[in-house]
């Protein structure tokens, strides 16, 4: 009879820790991260409180230059999935990769290279294919995680609807504005142009990371001229120099553009968007 009762007992202890290990695997978050700001904020929206995500890039650091310090790799020790753009943004997740040997890379450009432009990579600027790398986002996520599909599927719909439905109104007041020509100093724009409207009349910077030449500089100011335009565009981590001189010489205005967000109160890609939009509005009006 005693024997019989520490048998029992035994069980139980074997059902309950059993039931507690599992318990344990369901709430362990996978450890992911992303390489830029707009990638972050969709594999938070998305994933929610199932994962751990990390941003690689500071949203106020130039993902074309990044360099990766020893802290940055440590820190990323244990990530399941990486999430990059690709197309050229991210030259040095090579030695990343390097580090993290067990990290699976997903490029979330794959399905858009079909209409990418002249190798530039700010795909994520045009909402559509936003919500297309938002999509990549999901499947890999249930990929590895597929018993919570359904958590992940309704978490897409959520973030992506409100996405859509704010990218549609903004693009209806583009529309109703009499010039739609503007100037940047980095090309970073061109899809966030072919979405809302918009024409890019010229781009100040050359190959990535050159100031423009006295030649190119001539070339703009006749371009404003010609065209009547009001105003023109930087970056945020971009200097005023160059653009004083022009403002001097064609009397523009200078505003600022944001493709990535992050930070000054843009702190979500839908955020971001309605600054930028909201800007070239200002600006155009």
């Amino acid at each position: 009879m005693v024997m019989k009762k520490i048998v029992i007992f035994i069980a139980l202890i074997a059902i309950l820790t059993t039931g507690c290990s599992a318990k344990s695997t369901d709430n362990q978050k996978i450890k992911v991260a992303a390489t830029i700001f707009p990638i972050y904020d969709a594999l938070k929206g998305i994933g929610k409180d199932k994962v751990d995500a990390s941003l690689i890039v500071p949203s106020t650091s130039d993902p074309h230059n990044f360099s990766l310090s020893p802290q940055d790799i440590e820190k990323l020790q244990g990530v399941k999935l990486i999430f990059e753009n690709d197309i050229g943004l991210e030259n040095w997740m090579e030695g990343l990769l390097q580090s993290l040997k067990d990290a699976r890379v997903i490029n979330t450009s794959e399905a858009i290279n079909a209409n990418v432009k002249n190798d530039n990579p700010h795909i994520w600027l045009n909402p559509d294919y936003y919500i297309m790398q938002c999509t990549a986002i999901e499947k890999s996520l249930i990929e590895v995680d597929p018993q919570n599909s359904s958590y992940y599927e309704e978490n897409f719909k959520t973030y992506t609807d409100v996405i859509k439905s704010e990218a549609f109104r903004l693009r209806s007041e583009v529309k109703g504005l009499q010039t739609k020509k503007i100037i940047s100093f980095h090309d970073a724009f061109p899809y966030l142009a072919e979405y809302f409207g918009l024409e890019i009349a010229g781009t100040l910077e050359g190959t990535q990371g050159t100031s423009p030449t006295p030649q190119k500089i001539k070339e703009i100011e006749d371009i404003i001229t010609k065209n009547h335009i009001k105003a023109v565009f930087k970056e945020p981590q971009q200097s005023t120099e160059i653009m004083n001189a022009i403002v001097e010489d064609t009397h523009v205005k200078v505003y600022v553009l944001d493709p990535i967000g992050g930070s000054n109160g843009r702190d979500s890609y839908l955020e971001t968007m309605q600054y930028n939009i909201n800007t070239i509005i200002e600006a155009l009006k």
